[in-house]
């Protein structure tokens, strides 16, 4: 059954994909925009058509009837996009009939491709399992559907949802989180496609396939791709495609040129926060191509319509439209001095990078000692190449718009958080110029610079189809129904039991009631809760939480009747709650052991962890 369902899946986000690429056709058709390749014209396409019902989507939050309005929003974006369903597969036709006669080498490499596409793609089919997913990027929006939208702040991490978690809310709408994660891999899908089509402007069909390659087999990439959960993936789409759009900007109309460009950065930065920083250098080497303030203008409109929402909805609801890192210099008196300290460890803001540790990051050659771990890995194949752009590097509207994307957003990231991970947005452009460099080492004199480089990535894609094999094998047992739903979560999900004997306990006591938890993953909790970790809830300030009274004024303003702790309490709130223990305000009502991760999920380790249930007298 879960091989059936798996298989039925993919094949809607296939068709999910088909609606967004007519309805970009659509769009590019209305505004008379013409772009350098078949290749090319479907791909800016396609992210159009998601932006747009990204949009459509973030308003049909605001009506409450978010399954409904869904449902409307698809069928809308397909009837729109239906009188050019012709033309987009004639276009298709046409590449396929082309690829048909391509030499053999293109061909077993766009081989190769598919199926390392295919295989992401059915890992994607397993359940959700991604740390931060657990936390937050599927948690958010499934709060949004249960109770609409609205303030949470039990869940700090909430306000960092953007335009790219509308696509989850949708799978999630339509019943389905494989549906979700299946959107989210497809972004995967089209990032890959705008490497290959970035590098084919710059080099042969093989070396544009390779790039592909590269681009998926990349660790940090197919961790996002099938487990991650998180929509970052989708900004390397619209990044490929702002490239394309802004390389083409000298012949494209000056109106609804700017303002389709804008579009695409406003994506960028609608995603998430880091995203601001890309946008900025799409800006930049938008407004050094087109030298005119009238079109500067009208790019940042696009920017404002395509992506504003997330920072509009979080100035409504804070006053700080990038919540909550503005809020000590808007409203000192809001700032729970704990929480924020505690996010910006979180996201890597509190660091301070110096300028060599600035310079490793467009070489994709920074390490952040403070979020080790395998999927900040992004292989050395940029760092290596480097040295051979002198080969390819011209002075062309593509190469200029490339080098200020890759450089100026790298630089950004690094100054405004210093996680890695956050670069993927720009890896394709960096991957397609630097392959691209490798492709002209042709002759006598580069010979063992061509041998070298290709022993490189044949190595390089070697581990990382290894690595793709030993990561995703436990995703794609659950998705071919080998491994049970239940049995995989319990192997994989981090905190799942916990959340199941929540869930067992005190759902048949469960109405109106509230329960406190101290759980990091809380997507798998089917009980109404409060997360009070002060680390990820704005809601609980230590400093504001010190005496028992204060606490039990707390519980009573919030239908608090269970508080659910493991083998201890936060450190910063523990006194006073381990005080209404002792005067049993608290009271032991259940209590078990469960087995847990300890340290990185990828280690195995494991520990066996009380869950204790006390109930409020």
């Amino acid at each position: 059954m879960a091989l059936v369902a798996s298989l039925g899946i993919l094949l809607a986000v296939l068709l999910f994909a088909w609606v967004a690429t007519c309805l970009g056709h659509c769009v590019l058709r209305i505004c008379r925009i013409r772009l350098f390749s078949d290749a090319e014209h479907l791909l800016c396409g396609a992210a159009l058509g998601v932006i747009g019902m990204e949009t459509f989507l973030f308003f049909v939050q605001l009506t409450g009837e978010i399954r409904t309005g869904t449902i409307c929003v698809l069928v809308l974006a397909f009837l729109a996009g239906l009188g050019d369903a012709g033309r987009v597969f004639e276009t298709i036709k046409s590449l396929w009939q082309r690829m048909a006669t391509a030499p053999r080498l293109e061909k077993g490499l766009a081989g190769l491709t598919a199926i390392v596409l295919l295989l992401q793609g059915w890992a994607a089919m397993a359940p959700v399992t991604g740390s931060d997913a657990l936390h937050y990027h599927f948690t958010a929006p499934l709060l949004t559907l249960q109770n609409g939208l609205h303030a949470n702040f039990f869940l700090s991490h909430g306000f960092f949802t953007g335009q790219g978690h509308l696509l989850i809310l949708a799978g999630l709408a339509l019943g389905s989180d494989q549906l979700a994660m299946g959107l989210l891999f497809l972004g995967g899908v089209f990032a890959a496609l705008g490497a290959a089509v970035l590098a084919a402007r710059w080099s042969s069909p093989a070396w544009a396939w390779t790039a592909a390659l590269v681009f998926l087999l990349t660790p940090v990439v197919f961790w996002q791709t099938t487990t991650a959960g998180a929509p970052d993936i989708w900004m390397a789409l619209f990044v490929a495609a702002g490239l394309i759009m802004i390389s083409e900007s000298h012949r494209l109309p000056r109106i609804s040129g700017a303002l389709v460009t804008g579009a695409l950065a406003g994506a960028i930065a609608g995603t998430k926060y880091t995203g601001c920083a890309i946008a900025a250098a799409l800006a930049l080497a938008y407004f050094c191509e087109a030298r005119s303030l009238l079109r500067g203008f009208l790019f940042f409109l696009g920017a404002l319509v395509a992506g504003v929402y997330p920072y509009a909805r979080n100035l409504v609801w804070t006053g700080d439209p990038v919540f909550p890192f503005l809020l000590r210099w808007i409203s000192p008196d809001k700032v729970n001095a704990f929480g924020l300290a505690s996010l910006r460890a979180d996201t890597g803001a509190e660091g301070h990078h110096s300028l060599w540790q600035l310079m490793k990051f467009p070489f994709f050659a920074a390490i952040d000692e403070t979020h080790l771990g395998f999927w900040q890995f992004f292989g050395p194949i940029v760092l290596v190449f480097a040295p051979l752009l002198v080969l390819v590097v011209r002075n062309t509207p593509a190469w200029r718009a490339a080098l200020t994307i890759w450089i100026v957003s790298a630089l950004g990231i690094g100054a405004a958080s210093g996680m890695l991970r956050f670069m993927v947005p720009i890896l394709p452009i960096a991957l397609a110029a630097v392959l691209s460099a490798v492709a002209q080492t042709t002759g006598k004199a580069w010979r063992a610079t061509r041998y070298l480089s290709l022993a490189t990535l044949t190595i390089f894609l070697l581990f990382g189809a290894g690595a793709f094999a030993l990561y995703a094998r436990g995703a794609l047992a659950a998705a071919s129904g080998l491994t049970l739903r239940q049995q995989y979560l319990e192997q994989h999900a981090p905190e799942y039991a916990a959340a199941e004997f929540v869930n067992q306990t005190l759902s048949p006591r469960a109405k109106n009631e509230k329960a406190v938890v101290f759980l990091r993953h809380l997507f798998y909790l089917r009980v109404p809760y409060l997360n009070c970790d002060p680390a990820s809830s704005w809601a609980i300030d230590p400093a504001r939480l010190q005496t028992t009274a204060q606490w039990l004024a707390f519980f009573q303003q919030q239908s608090v009747r269970w508080v659910v702790r493991g083998a201890s309490y936060p450190e910063p709130i523990a006194g006073p709650l381990l005080e209404l223990e002792r005067e049993d305000q608290l009271v032991p009502i259940a209590s078990t052991e469960v087995s847990d991760f300890i340290g990185l999920r990828l280690s195995g380790q494991r520990v066996s962890a009380p869950v204790v249930i006390l109930e409020l007298k």
